[in-house]
């Protein structure tokens, strides 16, 4: 595409003036290279939107127009296709970084590898300043033979996921699901979480600690990868039964709003207008969805396990609504412990609120470690690793406290972790 653009009319910034925007502002900093390149190296906090699809999603990742959206990875064609189309969006605050990331690494700016990254080192943070208590597969394997009955081993995990594969005994529940599940069964067994490596185990696990849920509780060390490690055959194929489960709404209702007090949750009561703001309707697998068209949909534990397929932006307000209670204030408490400005929408969104986001769902194969899920031990063992060493690497980079501890109840106005790193790189 020809736009008929010089480059000399297109905002370029070096490396050091992103930086100091990246430290301060509300900012979408968007790296455009295909998958495949951007998950072996990208530039800290960088969020993947590649070309293909960037007209299409570009106004759901980044609803203010306001924002300063920062793009790295572009060619100079590239650049000239881009730049029209955030111009034809209306975005104001348009910025390339100047000669990519070949300066990028000349300044030594922070990079790293992965996908869903920050999620994941999230998760790793979670465990670290939490009471994560671990069982290993060996162990779980001898309760397995010997104490079935003695506990209910939840798979944390969407339903699609869980019905490609999951453990042997497992009951399926999304994390996101968890409170409004267990708040109906009156039982005091041990509760095993896990998922296909940590991330949402270790969510799910910190969920029943929020949501004072006193039974014992235990995550599977390493998820799926680790029990398939140690030797042991996972189940394929399993059907999920959690829509058999009833929901008791006023239950869920009142222990939604202790909860939200607890933590002092963002709410609003009222129809807001949400136009230059995410708003998310989180799907459920646990009863039939009410067909809501008018924000975007989502299951509540891929928002928080992959949230930079939907959120770009580090400072604008997202207003979460479900017609389960919990779940709403489950993502809530997440996404603000994360960074971000998560607010509880408790009444049904009206269709004057109607937004207009990408149809089309676009997906990507796996591209790091792919073969982690296909019973390749290398992968698995490799990927595990890498998750390992998230935590390490920002405090290399000096930032020893990327978010505040799962311990402290003060989960709003946290600062976003992009913030925080470039900060440290302010020279």
């Amino acid at each position: 595409m020809d736009t008929g653009l010089k480059l000399s009319k297109i905002p370029f910034l070096s490396c050091l003036e992103v930086v100091k925007i990246l430290k301060n502002h509300n900012v979408a900093f968007l790296d455009i290279r295909d998958r495949k390149k951007y998950v072996r190296n990208f530039a800290f906090g960088a969020i993947n939107c590649p070309l293909d699809r960037f007209q299409f999603v570009i106004n759901d990742l980044v609803p203010d127009k306001k924002t300063f959206v920062i793009i790295i990875g572009a060619n100079n064609k590239e650049i000239k296709v881009i730049y029209s189309i955030l111009v034809k969006n209306k975005f104001i605050n348009i910025y390339f970084v100047k000669n990519n990331y070949r300066d990028w690494n000349k300044n030594q700016l922070p990079c790293w590898s992965g996908e869903f990254t920050l999620c994941k080192a999230f998760g790793e943070w979670v465990e670290t300043t939490g009471t994560v208590k671990n069982i290993q597969p060996q162990d779980l394997n001898k309760l397995h033979k010997k104490k079935l009955g003695t506990f209910l081993q939840i798979d944390a995990r969407p339903k699609k996921e869980y019905e490609l594969f999951t453990l042997p005994f497992s009951k399926h529940c999304s994390g996101g699901e968890i409170p409004a599940y267990l708040n109906n069964k009156k039982q005091k067994k041990t509760i095993i979480v896990h998922c296909a490596g940590r991330t949402r185990s270790i969510i799910a696990y910190q969920t029943l600690i929020d949501f004072n849920f006193q039974n014992k509780k235990l995550v599977l060390n390493g998820g799926t990868q680790n029990w398939v490690l140690n030797g042991f055959e996972r189940s394929l194929k399993i059907k999920s039964d959690l829509i058999k489960n009833k929901l008791n709404h006023k239950k869920d209702s009142l222990l939604a709003k202790k909860i939200a007090n607890k933590f002092k949750l963002p709410t609003v009561n009222t129809n807001c207008d949400v136009k230059n703001s995410y708003a998310f309707i989180l799907k459920s697998e646990i009863i039939k969805n009410t067909n809501y068209t008018m924000w975007k949909n989502v299951n509540a534990t891929t928002l928080i396990q992959n949230t930079d397929k939907f959120i770009a932006a580090t400072s604008t307000k997202i207003y979460i609504y479900s017609d389960i209670a919990t779940s709403a204030v489950f993502t809530c408490i997440w996404l603000n412990r994360m960074g971000y400005q998560a607010i509880w929408h408790v009444k049904k969104p009206v269709s004057k609120q109607t937004k207009q986001y990408c149809k089309k769902d676009f997906t990507d194969p796996t591209y790091f470690f792919a073969k982690r899920h296909l019973n390749s031990k290398k992968d698995a063992k490799g990927y595990l690793n890498w998750e390992h060493n998230l935590i390490p690497t920002l405090k290399k980079w000096g930032c020893h406290n990327p978010w505040n501890s799962v311990k402290n109840k003060k989960i709003i106005n946290s600062k976003h972790p992009m913030h925080k790193i470039y900060s440290l790189f302010d020279n």
